[in-house]
């Protein structure tokens, strides 16, 4: 198939540009996997999603720390930049995350889910009720009577990359159902782990099973994590922050000054 073959070709060709890095130190090759799976994803997924390195914060201003990929809403949302490849996102304008890594072993491993423990944390706008939101600043409230089923729902969706795992298969599905946080593992050529239940997506396998806390053992498993990835986003709609709020706090405190007739 036309589709996922291409998946699969692209994915390779992302393999070959890792394994062909002529950095050895952690922090350029560290670098290098971040860079090439942002521009994997921005080469496979739709335009309406952007993909890149930076830090998150809530109207509070926690912030995430540094995070690997950031994945955001390039149509409707503010993001912020000083110009550099980085990004300073607020957590409204962003669908999840995904981890990377090069070489991971349980240490790696747990450090990854630390870190989207950290983003889980960031406080969203919440979706009003029964409001059909059209865009993350345009919502459809519905009344008389009328009500909105089976909606669609904020959620982020959060994702680890690893190039290479030491780590068994069993020992990865059993810390990703601990960590209640994660929805997709991904190994290049080898491995997709499917995490959390999603109720809202309701995917089964062709017996009817949920896939929930599942080991996908697959050579084009990139293939795999990009169609999940899909159709989690798919489902997602973003909430904006109150802007107008913001404005009449900036405006508190100033002399004001009105026209007289």
């Amino acid at each position: 198939m036309a589709y996922t073959g291409t998946l699969q070709k692209l994915a390779q060709n992302l393999q070959t540009t890792y394994e062909n890095t002529i950095f050895s130190q952690s922090g350029d090759i560290g670098d290098t996997r971040e860079k090439e799976v942002i521009k994997y994803l921005k080469k496979v997924m739709a335009h309406k999603y952007g993909f890149q390195s930076g830090e998150i914060f809530d109207e509070s201003d926690a912030n995430s720390g540094q995070v690997d990929v950031i994945i955001y809403d390039s149509l409707f949302s503010t993001i912020f930049t000083d110009g550099s490849e980085k990004i300073f996102a607020p957590v409204e304008s962003t669908y999840g995350v995904v981890s990377v890594k090069s070489k991971m072993g349980i240490k790696e491993l747990k450090h990854a889910i630390e870190g989207i423990k950290k983003f889980n944390e960031l406080k969203r706008p919440i979706i009003k009720e029964n409001t059909l939101q059209v865009t993350p600043d345009f919502g459809i409230t519905l009344g008389n009577g009328l009500s909105i089923t089976g909606s669609s729902v904020q959620r982020n969706v959060n994702c680890i990359f690893a190039f290479e795992t030491s780590v068994a298969v069993e020992t990865l599905i059993q810390e990703v159902k601990n960590s209640g946080c994660v929805d997709l593992l991904v190994v290049p050529g080898k491995l997709c782990i499917m995490g959390r239940n999603r109720k809202e997506f309701a995917l089964k396998d062709f017996g009817g099973k949920t896939l929930e806390f599942v080991g996908i053992r697959n050579e084009n498993s990139v293939g795999l994590f990009i169609l999940f990835l899909q159709i989690y986003l798919s489902r997602n709609v973003l909430v904006a922050r109150d802007v107008k709020s913001l404005a009449l706090n900036l405006i508190h405190g100033s002399e004001v000054e009105y026209l007289r007739n």
